[in-house]
């Protein structure tokens, strides 16, 4: 989507919200002042939106964001600007946001565990992409892709018996972990 887009030539910025500490996902998001908080970088911090200023930020796994990040999230969707933590002056962005979750945000907002306001400011369009159990013959395409990625030669091949093999396994890790079982063969 960034790549194809007027945005291409802009930065793209990918963010793994599920991975961010719960302490820091405010200051790695959204940036710090200088001395903002014990430990803060004595210069301060951009941050990821500020980063991504005309391009792209992909925020994967935006399911896993904590109520009160969502709730700032949301103002600086809707302001299209960033309040730096520990400032006190708003910095106007322009990027395109693009969200990616595992979990039914429908279901996270009725528990009560995702905003409903956020939910619908991120759900303008939704791409849902099946499981690879659904999409079997994307498999071999998979296969070949990981490894060129990994060997860029022709050294490595899968056979066809391995390879109707790994159609046929329902691969409830999805595509991560038939990269991560690419990976393991190639080191064995």
């Amino acid at each position: 989507i960034h790549s194809m887009s007027s945005r291409a030539d802009g930065p793209f910025v990918a963010v793994n919200c599920g991975a961010l500490p719960k302490e820091l996902i405010a200051s790695e998001l959204f940036g710090h002042t200088p001395g903002a908080f014990t430990g803060a970088h004595p210069r301060g911090k951009k941050g990821k939106f500020l980063s991504a200023h005309e391009g792209t930020i992909f925020l994967d796994e935006i399911g896993e964001l904590p109520l009160d990040i969502q709730a700032y999230l949301l103002r600086v969707l809707e302001e299209r600007e960033v309040i730096p933590l520990g400032g006190t002056e708003a910095i106007p962005i322009n990027v395109r946001v693009i969200a990616a979750t595992n979990r039914d945000l429908e279901k996270e907002v009725e528990e009560g565990r995702f905003r409903e306001d956020l939910y619908y400011r991120i759900h303008v369009l939704h791409l849902r992409i099946p499981p690879l159990r659904q999409r079997k013959e994307d498999i071999p395409l998979l296969v070949n892709h990981f490894l060129e990625q990994k060997m860029n030669s022709d050294y490595i091949s899968v056979t066809p018996q391995a390879l109707e093999l790994l159609t046929k396994y329902d691969w409830p890790g999805n595509i991560r972990q038939l990269k991560h079982v690419i990976d393991q063969a190639i080191l064995n």
